[in-house]
C-alpha cells in the first residue's frame, strides 16, 4: 500500500517538474500595437470607413525580402480610428496603406526603428476627398495678335489620372479660349497665377475658388 502512495506521490511530482520546465522553455511573445487615426485635412474630420491595410518587409533565415508583405487589414471606425496588434517581428519597415472611394489614397511607410513592442506606434493620417474643377480662360477684351496668357496651378495641382498639371500652360492671340477639366483636392482652395500681356505691357493677377468635396466647381480667367 506504501509503495503504492509513493508511486502516485512520484508521478505528482514528474508531472508539475514537466509543466514547470515547459512554462520556463515556452517562448515570451511580444506584441506590437499600431493605431491611427485618419482624418480630412481640409477640414480636420475624421473619415470613417476608410480600408486601412498594414504590410512591412521582413527578413527570414538572414535573408532580407525588400517586398512588403500583407499583415492584416481593418476599416476605420466613425471617429476615423483603427488599430492592428501582432506579434513581434523582424521587420525593417512598415506600410500603411488608405483607401476609400472618392479620396485620394494615401501610403506611409514607416522605419521600423520608431516601433517597439514597449511604446508601439501612433499616428494621424490624411484622407484627402477628391473634386472636380472646370477652368476656363479665355481673352474677353483681345488688343491684337500678340495677346500672351502664361498660367499655372500653384495650389492644387495633383500627379493622378486626369489630375490637375503643375506645368505652366500658354495662350497665345487675340481668340484664346480654351476650357480644362481636372481632378483636385476638395475642402481646399484651387489657386491659379496668371501673367497676362497686352498692349506691351504684362500684368500678374492670381484666381482662387473653393473646391467642395465630390462635386465639379468652375473658376473662369476672363482677361
Amino acid at each position: 500500500m506504501k509503495t503504492h502512495i509513493h508511486m502516485q506521490v512520484f508521478l505528482l511530482i514528474c508531472l508539475f517538474t514537466s509543466v514547470l520546465l515547459m512554462s520556463h522553455c515556452k517562448k515570451k511573445e511580444n506584441n506590437v500595437k499600431f493605431s491611427g487615426k485618419v482624418i480630412n485635412p481640409g477640414n480636420n474630420q475624421p473619415v470613417g470607413d476608410a480600408q486601412v491595410s498594414l504590410s512591412s518587409t521582413s527578413v527570414q533565415s538572414w535573408v532580407y525580402n525588400s517586398n512588403f508583405q500583407d499583415i492584416a487589414s481593418v476599416n476605420s471606425n466613425q471617429d476615423g480610428s483603427f488599430e492592428f496588434e501582432f506579434e513581434e517581428q523582424a521587420a525593417s519597415a512598415y506600410r500603411i496603406y488608405i483607401y476609400k472611394s472618392k479620396y485620394f489614397s494615401n501610403t506611409t511607410v514607416i522605419n521600423a526603428n520608431d516601433v517597439t513592442s514597449e511604446s508601439g506606434y501612433y499616428s494621424s493620417f490624411d484622407l484627402v476627398p477628391e473634386a472636380m474643377i472646370k477652368l476656363h480662360v479665355k481673352n474677353q477684351t483681345p488688343a491684337d495678335s500678340a495677346d500672351r496668357i502664361l498660367y499655372k496651378i500653384l495650389r492644387g495641382a495633383v500627379s493622378c489620372p486626369n489630375g490637375c498639371p503643375a506645368s505652366y500652360i500658354e495662350g497665345l492671340g487675340m481668340n484664346y479660349d480654351t476650357l480644362i477639366t481636372c481632378k483636385t483636392e476638395g475642402d481646399k482652395y484651387f489657386l491659379v497665377e496668371s501673367n497676362i500681356t497686352k498692349g506691351g505691357g504684362t500684368t500678374v493677377r492670381r484666381d482662387s475658388v473653393y473646391m467642395t468635396p465630390f462635386d465639379t466647381t468652375a473658376l473662369n480667367i476672363l482677361y
